[in-house]
């Protein structure tokens, strides 16, 4: 066999091309390979599945070969990492999509979780229409139906939608876990509430669904511009009152405040730790109250605790300050 001519590169042996008849595609056994695999699983956060390289045109004896190898570390039947099992928490999580068939998708609190409304330390939860084997290690829901609109791609996985990710959470979620979590949804400009309200209004019965739809009308947009659960906390709180709704974080006398009623002149202020948890915070909070107070503000302070254990106190002298009733009212039930 003569030689290539000068300037053109040498044939590989080891570049023979496999093609794969039921897709037309051709790759070859090595460098070509190499490339494809390496583009799927940096698409995937380091991860891919038997039947994806498959239709890319890669054999299976060239996978078991890269598997023999250590190239492709297998996670669940049929799904591999590229190189080694350090693929981080969306690595797993896409892992146990692709191990769930091709109709699967992240949700419930794993969605939650990849959405950033919700955390979640549990198994990872994945939900498909189709399907027999249930990989191990994942939370599988099988569902007769999924709507396209309910399926969307986020940070690269294939997820349920915020709206539906919001419905599935109802039956495990309180009225509070569920109002701090639609604000959070609220907050991240992903949530779109006439959709929402229309996933909820679905009709077929499921769990939490009353609960959750009441807190969804309840929920005020103003609560997106709170910035810690407890000042989500005392807006609810506001409401079953029945008390006038307030500012929230706006300038009072070039003072930042968590809430203001201007006609009433009263300020208050929600103490939570993550929020005022060192000792300059500890100061700048105690100097604003001076500061309002002197300007003619009435300044309450109140806890996370106060606020959790018993409220109605607090309440009371909220009421009181903007003209109602006295402190010893009780909150409406």
């Amino acid at each position: 066999m003569s030689a290539p001519p000068p300037g053109l590169p040498r044939p590989n042996p080891r570049s023979k091309r496999i093609s794969i008849a039921s897709h037309g595609i051709c790759v070859s056994t090595t460098d070509e390979a190499t490339i494809a695999i390496r583009a799927l699983a940096e698409r995937q956060h380091g991860v891919v599945a038997r039947r994806q390289l498959i239709a890319q045109g890669i054999g299976i004896g060239l996978i078991e070969d890269r598997v023999r190898s250590g190239h492709l570390v297998p996670l669940h039947n049929g799904v591999f990492a590229l190189g080694h099992e350090r693929i981080g928490v969306r690595g797993e999580a896409m892992a146990a999509v692709l191990a769930s068939g091709p109709t699967a998708v992240l949700s419930h609190a794993s969605a939650a979780a990849l959405w950033g409304i919700r955390g979640s330390r549990g198994r990872i939860e994945v939900t498909r229409t189709s399907g027999h084997r249930k990989p191990h290690g994942v939370w599988l829901h099988q569902t007769r139906a999924l709507p396209p609109e309910d399926v969307t791609t986020h940070a690269r996985i294939p997820v349920t939608s915020i709206e539906r990710t919001v419905r599935d959470m109802a039956a495990r979620l309180d009225a509070r876990q569920l109002e701090h979590m639609l604000v959070e949804a609220d907050r991240s400009g992903s949530l779109s509430w006439p959709t929402l309200h229309e996933v909820l209004d679905r009709p077929g019965g499921w769990k939490g669904a009353g609960r959750v739809r009441r807190v969804a009308r309840q929920v005020d947009p103003r609560a997106t511009e709170t910035r810690s659960p407890t000042e989500v906390d005392f807006l609810a709180l506001c409401r079953k009152a029945g008390l006038p709704l307030p500012h929230v974080n706006v300038l009072v006398e070039g003072k930042l405040v968590d809430f203001h009623w201007p006609t009433a002149r009263l300020v208050v202020e929600t103490d939570s730790y993550s929020y005022h948890g060192d000792r300059p915070a500890f100061e700048r909070d105690h100097e604003s109250t001076i500061k309002l107070t002197i300007a003619g503000y009435r300044v309450l302070r109140v806890t996370h605790g106060i606020l959790e254990s018993d409220p109605k106190p607090f309440m009371g002298l909220v009421r009181q300050a903007l003209g109602g009733q006295s402190p010893r009212t009780s909150l409406r039930s």
